[in-house]
Parts: structure tokens; sequence; C-alpha cells
């Protein structure tokens, strides 16, 4: 089963629903079949870390960003999905995409080619 790791800011100014974004993003896995186990458990090791920041201030950058990880990163910002503007209702279609296009990424670099080079 694939497996992706959630971390959602502190909240302190959030410019989109977060939580509203994450279970529209689950349900439409659902709705599709494919089988996917979301976790906030920080010592799982998992295939993709989506950090979820409700603002453009993107605090938790500061804490994965430009680390070693074994797990591609996906950064939320508010209305942007790694650093591309988008819609907040579009965002769960954007990132369902995301995640598959990264599935199916076959490389031996595990980091995606935007964030190595951080």
């Amino acid at each position: 089963m694939y497996s992706i790791g959630l971390r959602y800011c502190g909240g302190c100014n959030p410019q989109i629903d977060r939580s509203k974004v994450i279970k529209k993003l689950k349900e439409d896995f659902k709705k599709i079949g494919m089988e996917v186990d979301f976790t906030t458990d920080r010592q799982r090791e998992v295939d993709i870390l989506i950090l979820v920041n409700g603002c453009m201030h993107a605090c938790l950058e500061e804490e994965y960003v430009g680390k070693k990880h074994n797990s591609q990163v996906i950064v939320v910002k508010g209305e942007m999905v790694d650093n591309q503007y988008v819609k907040e209702g579009h965002i769960p279609e954007f990132l369902s995409k995301k995640i598959i296009d990264l599935r199916n990424f076959s490389s031996h670099s595990r980091c995606l080619p935007s964030l190595c080079d951080i």
C-alpha cells in the first residue's frame, strides 16, 4: 500500500482550510480505488511527505525542505503547491495528480528535482 505522510503547520495564519483540503484528497483516492495510507506519525517511513502549510510563510519548510529524506516531498503553502498557484478548491485534485505522477516516477533520486537543490 502506498503511504503518504502529512505534516501540518500550527495554523496561525491559514489562508486555506487545511483539513478540508486533505479530507477531499482522501475522498478522491477512495473514489478512484487507489489504496493510500495517510499518516501523521513522524516516525514512519512514507513514500511521499506532504507539508500542509496554511499560508505562504510555510514554516514547515524550515524543518523539512533541504534535509535528506527517504520520501518525496510536496509543499502546500496556502494556495501554492510546489510554487505553483492553485485555487483552494482545486488543491486536492492537483495533489492527487501530482501524487500519481510521483508514484510512477522512476529515478534513482527519491527527492523532487525542484527540492533537491534547496
